[in-house]
């Protein structure tokens, strides 16, 4: 279970590696900070990752346009990931282990509420009314106004938020099944399942949410082939 928790953390954010002239440059500092990311999750510098997840977070809600978007979903999905792999760890005292399962819940939902709301923004919208979103809270900041090259960072924008629109159920996903390990470790595991199937609604793929469900009705783990592990079936490389 832990391995599944570390896991959640690492595929991050893995294509802000390529920052280029295109980006928004307000929140390039912001994704220039995730290329230090998978270093401290991958050497368990959770103390690490919890702060450069605060200086993340601190650039996004400083613009309205990204207040309540899928990033801050992320930012809070990403916070649960460390403290739920904090609370499965075989060192944890059981205060803190309690303690650190109610941090990750609650970012859980914080970041579903993200998602959920944003979803329910950007889904009915065409591309040119996403569009026609993006030129106005991009236009009217001082920042950008003059900027030489807007119309290519609005075009970057439009297509981020069509490239979310398609993983982020899988997102949600990843958070449900993290829900529901929570669940489980509460022995409520009616309410475990439940969560677990949700993730499985969202995305079929999801083998963390598959073999916490054999776990949870008590039967071996599924094996995971190498080429599925490196070239998981619905990731477009846009966590």
């Amino acid at each position: 279970m832990l391995i599944l928790a570390v896991a959640g953390i690492i595929i991050a954010w893995m294509y802000y590696g390529n920052i280029n002239k295109s980006v928004d440059p307000r929140v390039k500092q912001a994704r220039l900070m995730y290329a230090r990311y998978n270093t401290y999750a991958a050497d368990s510098e959770y103390e690490m990752v919890l702060s450069l997840l605060d200086s993340i977070e601190k650039v996004y809600v400083t613009i309205p346009h990204y207040r309540n978007s899928y990033e801050m979903g992320v930012i809070h999905n990403n916070r649960a990931s460390v403290f739920l792999t904090l609370a499965l760890s075989d060192t944890a005292r059981q205060e803190l282990r309690q303690s650190y399962f109610a941090l990750a819940e609650k970012h859980l939902l914080q970041g579903i509420d993200y998602y959920n709301g944003w979803m329910a923004f950007y889904r009915p919208q065409s591309e040119e009314e996403i569009r026609a979103v993006v030129e106005k809270d991009f236009s009217s900041d001082s920042i950008l106004v003059n900027h030489d090259n807007l119309s290519a960072i609005i075009q970057s924008r439009v297509q981020e938020i069509q490239m979310a629109l398609v993983e982020t159920p899988r997102r949600l996903s990843v958070s449900y099944t993290n829900m529901g390990i929570i669940r489980r470790h509460d022995n409520q595991l009616e309410e475990a399942y439940e969560y677990y199937a949700k993730a499985l609604e969202l995305w079929e793929e999801n083998h963390a949410a598959k073999n916490n469900l054999n776990i949870l009705f008590g039967k071996p783990p599924e094996k995971q082939s190498v080429f599925r592990k490196l070239f998981p079936p619905e990731r477009n490389g846009a966590e």
